[in-house]
């Protein structure tokens, strides 16, 4: 939890005195400091308090989301979506058809409000267990089903209704490891791909502001992040590989038993270009061809 609170108006003295006694070792629930300020006439603190309560699990805090699907301003009412939509295995069956139908409110078609109609109909999804929505990326079986979840892929087993927060931790070296489709609250496009008879898919993920890797997830085996040190010892690329012009990969095809990947790196005769292979069954990957 940040103690910045820098962006706080001096009207809220008694909360900064209270998050800097919590965070220097009290035993205050932070969810108690922030649930109020939920309700203060600033916006400027309602969104900051609804920012930390983002990675908490209190279960008071689906109700507390509620009011503000109505609020004046549109980041507090998608982050409230979010917050709920998230949140949806904490929500009785009994109460999900009264979130759903505060949510549905939320789903406009105009242009500037996409991002809050995306996040609405993501939360929609999750409490209905209906995933035909492009907020989601199913697996062609039905079983496997992926939505963002804090810039990261969250996969749910539709014959448990669990769900794992795949590549969370962060790793330390894996540069922002977000989503592509995380980025202005997007729909999910060609940065999950799944195999078409397998239980295995591939998914674009950025690691700075230029460059993208690959991430794959198979069933039993879990997660495999294509890392920048891989990248480098497999094709030892020459020319420029850094920011500006980093080396990046990209997802390409599925290709029988294999995941083809598009990797790039430097600029014009200074650069070059590859395509590289990961085999589901020997779980290595090896160069399919290159370019300089």
């Amino acid at each position: 939890m940040s103690n910045k609170l820098q962006v706080w108006t001096p009207i809220v003295p008694i909360g900064v005195i209270l998050v800097a006694f919590c965070i220097s070792g009290s035993t205050i629930d932070p969810s108690d400091i922030y649930l109020p300020q939920l309700k203060d006439k600033n916006a400027e603190v309602r969104i900051e308090a609804l920012r930390h309560l983002q990675t908490f699990l209190d279960s008071r805090i689906p109700e507390a989301m509620l009011p503000l699907l109505s609020d004046e301003g549109n980041s507090i009412r998608r982050l409230a979506a979010r917050a709920i939509g998230s949140r949806w295995w904490q929500i009785p069956k009994e109460k999900s058809e009264s979130y759903v139908n505060a949510l549905a409110q939320n789903l406009r078609s105009e242009l500037e409000f996409e991002d809050e109609k995306n996040i609405a109909e993501r939360a929609i999804g999750l409490l209905t267990r209906s995933y035909g929505s492009k907020m989601f990326s199913q697996s062609p079986n039905a079983r496997w089903v992926i939505y963002e979840r804090r810039g990261l892929p969250c996969l749910i087993d539709t014959t448990t209704y669990t769900e794992e927060l795949l590549g969370w931790p962060r790793s330390k070296d894996g540069g922002l490891e977000i989503l592509l489709c995380a980025f202005g609250n997007d729909a999910f496009g060609e940065d999950a791909v799944w195999h078409a008879n397998k239980e295995a898919v591939a998914l674009g993920v950025l690691n700075s502001r230029r460059a993208t890797t690959v991430w794959i997830w198979q069933h039993k085996f879990g997660l495999h992040k294509l890392r920048r040190s891989v990248l480098i010892n497999l094709l030892q690329p020459k020319g420029e590989i850094e920011e500006p012009n980093p080396i990046t990969a990209e997802i390409k095809e599925w290709k029988d038993n294999e995941l083809r990947v598009s990797v790039g790196w430097g600029r014009d005769e200074d650069g070059g270009s590859a395509v590289i292979g990961w085999d589901l069954d020997k779980h290595s990957w090896h160069v399919v061809s290159r370019e300089h």
